[in-house]
């Protein structure tokens, strides 16, 4: 495809009721596995080349296409509806992110649209985006947080995580692990949710991070099953799990209050919702605790009831 739609641009015979027909059947295609950057930039550039044929010809290339592929009617009077509230370039940038890799296409995707003359925030404030969101919600603010972090070159972006972990609650931090798959923000918050799993794993946070957390699920029972519903999220009911494995097993070799900045009663609070969650990573927590005299022994026996 890129072999031909670079012939197609540099042809004077264009045909552009065939042409932009092939090159929205292709762009139809599902994509997946990881794409590589110069895959990116074909889809990308066969969507804005389409897109121009379009704001070119309008009505008339459309109505042309119509009548010429008859079979494909219906499917292209919706198909061209959806493109046209965003437009094809856009629409093709939200598909590749949406992927189950897409979070790894951020950059490439920015990039390019800048590249091609895009405004890349259309991207991400098309309307379909925010109209379930009230512009008071966590969720909206975490949304606005998101866009602006991205703003930032990306050699800064680990130095607003850490701001954000030191600055924000985690009732608004937890909207990272909540993102829907198919939120064109999606892409950004799972950058985001890869870097702060990291840190969480490796123990390299704030102790006011533990502490939001152990807020959070204490204040009312609605704190406590947000919490639980982020713990639904793998990466991040993993990346705790080993975070509670790693403070317990320095806690029992050292028999003190392995980390005098998180303390161990915010530590059990969070281990019992944790094996009260649905989270796929409680089992491994569990079996820690069964394994560990000492950490058992701290834990009041009710909380085996949840396995």
């Amino acid at each position: 495809m890129d072999c031909w739609i670079r012939q197609t641009l540099l042809s004077e015979n264009l045909d552009a009721t065939s042409d932009c027909f092939k090159i929205l059947s292709w762009l139809n295609i599902e994509y997946s596995g990881i794409l590589t950057y110069k895959q990116i930039e074909t889809i990308l550039v066969c969507a804005a080349f389409v897109e121009s044929c379009f704001e070119i010809a309008g009505d008339d290339l459309v109505k042309s296409i119509i009548d010429k592929y008859t079979h494909d009617r219906l499917y292209f009077k919706e198909h061209y509806t959806k493109l046209n509230a965003m437009g094809v370039t856009l629409h093709s940038a939200a598909r590749i992110l949406a992927t189950a890799e897409g979070y790894k296409h951020v950059y490439a995707v920015e990039n390019i649209l800048k590249l091609l003359k895009n405004d890349v925030s259309l991207l991400y404030n098309n309307k379909t985006c925010t109209k379930n969101l009230n512009a008071n919600s966590s969720q909206f603010k975490m949304n606005l947080l998101v866009q602006r972090i991205f703003q930032l070159p990306p050699e800064n972006i680990d130095i607003a995580i850490e701001r954000l972990l030191l600055n924000c609650d985690f009732s608004l931090i937890g909207y990272i692990f909540l993102e829907p798959p198919r939120s064109l923000y999606v892409s950004k918050y799972k950058i985001l949710e890869h870097k702060i799993c990291k840190r969480i794993s490796d123990g390299n946070l704030d102790p006011s991070f533990i502490r939001s957390m152990f807020v959070t699920v204490s204040n009312s029972s609605k704190g406590a099953m947000f919490f639980k519903s982020c713990l639904e999220n793998k990466a991040f009911g993993n990346s705790l799990v080993t975070f509670f494995i790693s403070y317990f097993q320095i806690f029992e070799k050292e028999n003190v209050h392995l980390n005098s900045h998180n303390s161990l009663s915010e530590i059990l609070c969070l281990v019992h919702c944790v094996l009260s969650s649905k989270s796929p990573a409680r089992i491994k927590l569990y079996t820690t605790i069964c394994k560990n005299e000492t950490i058992a022994r701290l834990i009041n026996k009710k909380v085996f009831i949840y396995n």
